[in-house]
């Protein structure tokens, strides 16, 4: 009768420690993704996985992870569930990977760390996997099974990455309306960067918006009459995308900073936000772009030929009421032609 090596105790003591440590870390990591404490994670943590954001997805996955191993010792197939939920995890992580170098085109301290702790789990289940196949002594054929068991897990988890992985714009259709955005009525406020006229009404306008924002939708369109505008357009579309609980300071924000220069460096515009807490995105080209081509669709379609312009219009019923300049622009101006357009 063949004796159990004294070493494998220790060792397997040792690989449970490994495990623990793996979901612990990893359950760290995504908490710290969540909460985006990580300066250098804003591009990626723009990203979600059918759905859902990577943090929470990330809880969910190691908090599952940990149940499992609290579990195996019971049940036999939660420790085959937990090799399946490891391999196929790193499969999603090289896809993961990729996207950072080749489409975010940073890397993430945060994602890296957790690609690291699963890189971590999957070797220390090898391990496990590799010594009970010896003390077992199974031999090549057991060996096979797990290879096919850990390759098909992975591919699995690439695939699922590759359909999964969505861009937060791309998944909301890249709306830039702030607002009542389920009402027919929409209010566009149209204005210039550099426009001194636009500059006059802007308090009046932050002012406005609270009280318009809970009767309509709003949008906020960038008129080029000054082509310097266009220097502030791709930070102002940002906002509107990914900031819409702070849109209206942003924006106040970006008008002082218009004041001091027409061509804003990156660092000049994150130096302007940082006392509202909001780091700067990487948005991709096709997003801007997404996002001029609608503010041209709005001005154009609606013919409007100056700065500031007031658009409200009402979807059901199709009519539309065009105040211009800071003479016709006021709060009750606009609530008068929001009741106008619902009739």
């Amino acid at each position: 009768m063949s004796k159990v090596p004294p070493t494998y105790p220790y060792s397997r003591l040792l690989s449970v420690f490994c495990l623990w440590l793996t979901v612990v870390s990893g359950v760290a990591l995504s908490i710290v993704s969540v909460l985006k404490i990580c300066s250098d994670c804003s591009e990626t943590a723009s990203y979600s996985i059918f759905g859902l954001n990577f943090g929470w997805f990330g809880i969910v996955f190691f908090i599952a992870c940990a149940v499992l191993l609290a579990v195996r010792k019971r049940f036999g197939w939660a420790d085959c569930l937990l090799v399946v939920m490891l391999s196929s995890a790193a499969g999603a992580e090289a896809r993961f990977i990729w996207m950072q170098k080749y489409v975010i085109g940073q890397w993430c301290p945060v994602c890296l760390g957790i690609a690291a702790t699963v890189g971590f789990g999957c070797a220390v289940k090898t391990y496990e996997a590799i010594s009970a196949t010896d003390i077992k002594g199974v031999g090549m054929k057991s060996s096979l099974k797990l290879f096919v068991v850990f390759t098909m897990s992975a591919l699995l988890g690439l695939a699922g990455a590759m359909i999964g992985v969505k861009n937060e714009s791309e998944a909301a259709e890249l709306d830039m309306f702030l607002g009542k955005t389920k009402s027919p009525t929409v209010v566009y406020f149209v204005s210039d960067w550099f426009c001194p006229a636009c500059r006059k009404i802007e308090p009046v306008i932050e002012k406005m918006y609270p009280d318009i924002a809970r009767t309509a939708k709003v949008g906020f369109v960038d008129f080029p009459i000054h082509k310097e505008s266009l220097n502030f357009t791709p930070y102002n579309l940002q906002f509107l995308y990914f900031e819409k609980g702070k849109y209206i300071q942003l924006r106040k924000a970006l008008g002082e900073l218009a004041m001091k220069t027409k061509n804003p460096t990156p660092e000049q515009v994150q130096a302007a936000i940082n006392p509202l807490g909001v780091k700067l995105r990487q948005v991709n080209y096709s997003d801007t772009l997404y996002g001029m081509q609608a503010n041209l669709t709005i001005y154009r379609g609606f013919d409007v030929r100056s700065t500031p312009s007031v658009v409200v219009t009402n979807t059901r019923t199709k009519k539309t009421k065009i105040l211009v300049g800071d003479r016709q622009i006021s709060e009750a101006a606009v609530m008068s032609a929001i009741t106008e357009v619902e009739k």
